[in-house]
């Protein structure tokens, strides 16, 4: 199975580096350009499902890129969202800076109330291995979110350097076999 895997485009909250989490923001108008502008990247792949989060700012993004990606069979494809594909829930600190955050992280205070990195990893497991057994020669599209996306790739050692973020539609392809998830491309 093929993996677009993307994240979605940016809101104001990306924009003024604050914690979103399951905080439903919607994209401004530059992640809407985003969005617009990475269709590009889907035009050399016929994508045969689409799913996202249940959140805005996914669904918006894969909608976009999805009726901007230049190839008849992309345009109008149906978006599933998928609980499973939410961001990681980052309790008391959604809507807190990044700064605030890290310093929590470094003090580990106050941190009970956050999503554990290995529960993250287990519902977005489930809905790859779901997936694979419905689609193991297709190519799927999954946009979803930053911390989700580098929990993921790092839980399953294709993550290829941790001081690198996945911007906002960045592009990861990934191979599923059922057993591996191979990296083909990072953040394009």
């Amino acid at each position: 199975m093929k993996i677009l895997l993307v994240r979605h485009g940016e809101t104001d909250y990306n924009k003024n580096k604050l914690i979103q989490g399951h905080s439903d923001i919607e994209l401004n108008e530059i992640g809407r350009n985003q969005a617009t502008s990475a269709g590009e990247k889907l035009s050399a792949h016929n994508i045969d499902y689409a799913f996202s989060s249940p959140l805005k700012r996914a669904v918006e993004t894969a909608r976009l890129m999805l009726d901007n990606s230049n190839n008849s069979q992309n345009i109008s494809k149906e978006v599933t969202a998928d609980e499973r594909l939410i961001e990681k829930f980052f309790g008391d600190f959604e809507g807190s800076t990044f700064d605030e955050y890290f310093s929590a992280l470094e003090s580990e205070q106050g941190l009970e109330s956050i999503e554990k990195d290995e529960d993250v990893y287990e519902r977005v497991n489930s809905f790859f291995s779901e997936q694979y057994l419905k689609h193991k020669d297709e190519t799927i599209l999954v946009v979803c979110h930053g911390a989700l996306i580098r929990i993921f790739l790092t839980a399953v050692r294709a993550y290829p350097n941790m001081t690198t973020l996945v911007d906002n539609t960045g592009l990861n392809i990934l191979n599923y076999d059922g057993q591996e998830f191979i990296l083909e491309k990072f953040n394009i």
